[in-house]
């Protein structure tokens, strides 16, 4: 029991080490990696490289896809761009079984060491320091669990564990063995890394080992594909990059071990002999092995990866809607032509407020899922717009170019809340078989002014909006009141109109901050004037 118990933990360990060093990583370097990324592009070589860097600094492959999955759904990267680097990813986690291979414990204690009076002097208060302790915490804890499962079969009898299999593991009971722990831990470096700890333990030898690895390899690919549950689109294609990665490289390293056989060589000591003789070494050798033998000819091969992948998995409609049009990485370059291109995105996000509603006059029109990746595409678009600003804030760009950055992400804000209540708004009305006249009004009215927002160029046009949702607070209350009085439909029926009322009023508060701020200033307007003449206006429509 103490044995299990061992393993357990330091397994616990390395997954908690793991979390913490890919996100503390990602959060001190995030911008870098991005960088890094979006510069892999000029070819497969550059692509797999920096893929490899990525996966080791993150030591999570799947994390490298997430990054590319954003570049790619922002327009930074193609899928057929994002291949080489996706590849690459893999080939940077073998980094973990490399070191686990070497004994570490005086590495551990100095980072603990480290870690604890950082946070003794509080050197964690600052943002920067923060991440790179959180970092060195995680890397702490993996290596100590690492420590952990190396230490715990040490004490297993070799001979006790090789009756329970009469005599040793047999190639598909070992390949099903890595393929079911790779789907459980979501990762193949893990069952790798216990294998490791079982051959320096004299409790398994190279050839059940190698079936073991070659299992968790694939096991890896496939839990991917499990873990994207409904994802769709260009989302999908690159967790079937992954399973190819895999895929080539478990049938090209398998084909080379029995060709070995086959030419009356032994695969196992041919292996342990790459190795020096040292069995963890030769063990990270085939894992090394197994990730470059799927990259390469994926990454080199991507025309016919993307080909493979654009048919299993064809782009959707939110893969189109969250493509930015304006905005692109090289613009931060010169702020000035970057708040113009982010200026002419926030406003096409404007636009495009009014296909989050149902047209209620029309049976034909956009269904209700279309409307679900509208809207998940516009709050991409919205997403990469905030982070172009802020990169581009990060730059410190002059005063003029600062202040205008800063008023722009003020509108985004809006706009996103905006349209998430639209949104929310729309899931109420389509919530009804035939929705009452009530909810029907208030959808067509609301569509109409949010028609005329994305309408809007002049000023005049602006003034108009901003009056035409002023506050209508005692109307709506009113409303609310009738309903509570009244025995409409059923309690739900009441409820439903209710929260269509509020979302409404929500609604026209928010298009009404939204066109006093986007309202161009006219005949020689102040800034500070916008608000007060919108506010002229309200007194002459009331």
């Amino acid at each position: 029991m103490t044995i299990l118990a061992e393993i357990l933990a330091g397994l616990g360990l390395l997954f908690v080490g793991l979390k913490l060093l890919s996100s503390h990583l990602q959060q001190a370097t995030g911008r870098g990696v991005r960088r890094l990324l979006r510069g892999a592009t000029r070819s497969p070589l550059t692509g797999l490289l920096s893929g490899s860097l990525a996966g080791a600094a993150t030591q999570s492959s799947n994390a490298v896809a997430v990054i590319c999955g954003n570049l790619v759904r922002g327009g930074v990267l193609s899928v057929r761009d994002a291949i080489p680097v996706v590849a690459g990813g893999n080939v940077g986690t073998a980094a973990l079984v490399f070191v686990a291979a070497v004994d570490f414990r005086l590495v551990i204690l100095y980072l603990l060491a480290l870690v604890g009076f950082g946070i003794q002097l509080r050197l964690d208060r600052r943002p920067a320091w923060r991440e790179w302790m959180g970092v060195g915490l995680g890397l702490a804890l993996a290596l100590l669990g690492l420590d952990f499962i190396k230490q715990g079969p040490r004490a297993i009898d070799p001979a006790v564990l090789a009756s329970l299999f009469d005599g040793g593991l047999t190639p598909l009971l070992g390949f099903a063995a890595g393929l079911a722990a790779a789907a459980l831990s979501q990762s193949s470096s893990t069952p790798t890394i216990l294998v490791l700890a079982l051959l320096q333990s004299a409790v398994m030898g190279l050839d059940d080992a190698f079936f073991v690895v070659l299992g968790a390899n694939l096991g890896s690919g496939l839990a991917t594909l499990v873990a994207a549950g409904g994802l769709k689109g260009t989302g999908r294609q690159l967790c079937y990059v992954h399973i190819l990665v895999k895929g080539v490289g478990c049938t090209l390293v398998f084909a080379v071990w029995l060709a070995a056989g086959w030419m009356g060589a032994d695969p196992a000591r041919e292996l342990a002999g790459l190795g020096g003789g040292q069995a963890a070494l030769s063990l990270s050798l085939l894992f090394l092995a197994l990730q470059l033998a799927g990259a390469v000819p994926v990454a080199f091969g991507r025309s016919l990866t993307e080909a493979i992948a654009l048919r299993l998995s064809p782009p959707t409609l939110e893969d189109g809607a969250s493509q930015p049009r304006y905005i692109h990485d090289r613009a931060v370059d010169a702020p000035a032509t970057a708040l113009d291109l982010s200026d002419k995105e926030i406003r096409r996000l404007v636009q495009l407020l009014p296909t989050l509603l149902p047209d209620l006059d029309v049976t034909e029109g956009a269904g209700a899922s279309e409307r679900l990746a509208l809207w998940r595409g516009a709050a991409a678009i919205a997403r990469t717009t905030e982070g172009f600003l802020t990169e581009l804030i990060g730059r410190a760009p002059e005063r003029e170019s600062l202040d205008i950055a800063l008023e722009q992400q003020g509108w985004l804000e809006m706009i996103c809340l905006l349209q998430d209540t639209l949104h929310d708004f729309a899931e109420v009305v389509e919530s009804y078989d035939v929705p009452p006249q009530l909810a029907f009004n208030l959808s067509e009215s609301l569509r109409v002014i949010v028609l005329s927002l994305a309408d809007a160029e002049s000023a005049d046009d602006y003034d108009v909006i901003a009056a035409l949702t002023a506050d209508r607070s005692e109307l709506l209350n009113r409303i609310r009141r009738s309903l509570v009085g009244s025995s409409i439909g059923s309690g739900e029926d009441a409820r439903r109109l209710l929260l269509a009322t509020s979302l409404f009023e929500r609604a026209m508060w928010l298009i009404r901050r939204t066109a006093v701020a986007l309202r161009p200033a006219a005949n020689g307007d102040k800034p500070e004037d916008q608000e007060t003449s919108v506010e002229r206006n309200d007194v002459h429509a009331h």
